[in-house]
C-alpha cells in the first residue's frame, strides 16, 4: 500500500457508492438514465433490508391446502406476509397462495415430477419420497408492451411497459445424506430432524469454544445453505412428501424471524444474543405446533407420553391438558413417564412472559439426559378451570431444569391458596 491509498479524515470514499442520476433542465436523458436511477433505488432499499436482518417478518404460514390437497396431486397454501431474505430485498405476498408441489410441462411425458427447487440459475427434479425446504424468493417478469416513436417499431428491442418485482415459491431437497440414521417410520423422525436443523447436535462445540465459527454449528439450515439454499430464498417450512402425499409440514424447524447479519453469521450460538432468542422461541414455537399434530392424530390423546413422539424439547413449553372443556388433551402423569419432573407448582400471569423471555437464551435439553423437569400451574389459570360457569382449558408449562425456579413463594403478592410453602415433589 502505497501513501496514496491511505484516506485522510472527511475525503469521500466512491467505492460502493449509490450513483444517482443527476436531473436538470435540459439534460437528454435516454432510457439507460433510468434504469441507473432504478437501480441506485434498489440497491438504496436493499441496504436498509440487510441492516433489518433476513428472516420473516410476519405471516406467510403454511399449511396443506383443504381445497385442493390430494395424496397424488399435493397442494400447500400460504398465507398472506412478508420477508427479508439475505441480499436485503423484502418479499411480499399480498394475498393467500396456493402452490402444487408437482410441476406440469408439457414436453414432459412423466406424469409425476417431484420439484427439486430450481435454484435461482438451472435445476434438476427428483422423483421419490424425501425432506424438502419450502422456500420464497424474488422473481421478475415483464408486463404489457409500451407504445413507441421509433420510425420502424420493429427495431425496437423491448417495448415492455413495466417489470414486475414478484415472488415465487421454491423447494430445495434436502440431500438424504444429512438426516442419516433417522428413521422416517419412528414418529421420533420429525422431531429429531427438526432438531438437526436447530443445530443441537453441534451445540456442545459452542460450549466448548464459544469463539468457534463454522456454519455447521447453526444447524443443517446454515448447511443447506451451500447445497441449493441461495442467499435470494427465505424458507418457510419444511415439508416431508412421500408418494402417499404429504407426511407433515414443519415450519418452525426452518423459519426464523428477522435477525440481525452480525448475529445470524460469523458467531456461534453461544455469541449470537439475538441469534440465540429467535432459535428459541422457533423451537418452542416448534414443539407446539408438533404437540397439537400429535394429539390430533392420537386416538387417546391421555396415553400418548413424551418419549413415544419427541427425542428433545426446548427449554419451555405449554402442555395443553385434558378436562371436560377440553376432552382432547394430554395428562401429566403419563405424557411425562419415563421423565425426572417436579410436581407442578403455581405461578402468577405477571411471571409467563417473563419465563418465556428468559428460556429463549437456554438450549433444549435431550429427553434421553433424564434431566430435570420443572412443572408449573398459572393461578389465573387454575381459578378459570374451576369456574363452573364458563370453565376454561387447563394448560400447564414445562421447563428445562437448567433455568431458574420461578415458583418461590411471594408474599403480599401470590394468593394465599395458589401459593407454594414447600420444595415440591420429585417424580
Amino acid at each position: 500500500m502505497s501513501a496514496g491509498d491511505v484516506m485522510q479524515l472527511q475525503q469521500p470514499l466512491e467505492k460502493g457508492g449509490i450513483r444517482s442520476v443527476n436531473f436538470f433542465n435540459g439534460r437528454l436523458l435516454s432510457s439507460k438514465d433510468l434504469t441507473r436511477e432504478q437501480a441506485a433505488r434498489r440497491e438504496s432499499d436493499w441496504r436498509l433490508g440487510l441492516a433489518l436482518g433476513d428472516g420473516v417478518a410476519f405471516g406467510l404460514e403454511v399449511a396443506t391446502d383443504a381445497q385442493h390437497n390430494t395424496e397424488d396431486e399435493p397442494v400447500l397454501e400460504v398465507k398472506a406476509g412478508l420477508a427479508i431474505n439475505r441480499k436485503g430485498q423484502a418479499l411480499r405476498l399480498v394475498a393467500p397462495a396456493s402452490v402444487a408441489l408437482k410441476r406440469r410441462f408439457d414436453a414432459v411425458a412423466e406424469s409425476c415430477l417431484f420439484a427439486e427447487c430450481k435454484p435461482i440459475a438451472g435445476g434438476t427434479y427428483l422423483r421419490g419420497a424425501g425432506v424438502y425446504v419450502l422456500t420464497i424468493a424474488p422473481a421478475e417478469l415483464g408486463e404489457g408492451r409500451a407504445p413507441t416513436n421509433g420510425l420502424d417499431p420493429t427495431n425496437v428491442r423491448c417495448n415492455t411497459d413495466a417489470t414486475v418485482e414478484a415472488v415465487q415459491f421454491r423447494l430445495v431437497a434436502l440431500n438424504p445424506l444429512r438426516y442419516t440414521g433417522l428413521d422416517p417410520a419412528n414418529p421420533q423422525f420429525r422431531n429429531r430432524l427438526a432438531y438437526r436443523f436447530f443445530g443441537i447436535e453441534a451445540r456442545e462445540l459452542s460450549y466448548a469454544d464459544p469463539w468457534r465459527d463454522d456454519p455447521a454449528a447453526h444447524g443443517l439450515l446454515e448447511t443447506l445453505r451451500h447445497e441449493g439454499l441461495s442467499d435470494h430464498d427465505v424458507p418457510l417450512a419444511l415439508v416431508y412428501w412421500t408418494s402417499d402425499g404429504i407426511q407433515f409440514i414443519d415450519a418452525w424447524a426452518v423459519r426464523r424471524g428477522i435477525t440481525p447479519r452480525e448475529l445470524a453469521r460469523g458467531r456461534s450460538q453461544f455469541l449470537g444474543g439475538k441469534y440465540a432468542a429467535n432459535l428459541g422461541e422457533a423451537m418452542r414455537m416448534q414443539f407446539q405446533a408438533h404437540l397439537v399434530d400429535v394429539i390430533a392424530a392420537a386416538a387417546v390423546p391421555t396415553a400418548v407420553n413424551v418419549h413415544d413422539h419427541f427425542r428433545h424439547l426446548p427449554p419451555v413449553g405449554i402442555l395443553p391438558l385434558e378436562s371436560s372443556s377440553r376432552p382432547r388433551g394430554v395428562a401429566i402423569p403419563t405424557f411425562l413417564a419415563g421423565c425426572t419432573y417436579r410436581e407442578p407448582v403455581h405461578i402468577e400471569g405477571a411471571r409467563l412472559l417473563p419465563l418465556l423471555m428468559v428460556a429463549g437464551d437456554f438450549p433444549a435439553f435431550d429427553l434421553t439426559s433424564k434431566e430435570m423437569i420443572w412443572l408449573y400451574l398459572v393461578r389465573q389459570n387454575r381459578q378459570a378451570v374451576a369456574d363452573s360457569s364458563a370453565p376454561k382449558p387447563p394448560y400447564a408449562l414445562f421447563a428445562s431444569g437448567q433455568l431458574p425456579f420461578f415458583g418461590d413463594a411471594r408474599f403480599d403478592v401470590n394468593r394465599w391458596d395458589f401459593s407454594n410453602y414447600g420444595s415440591p415433589l420429585i417424580r
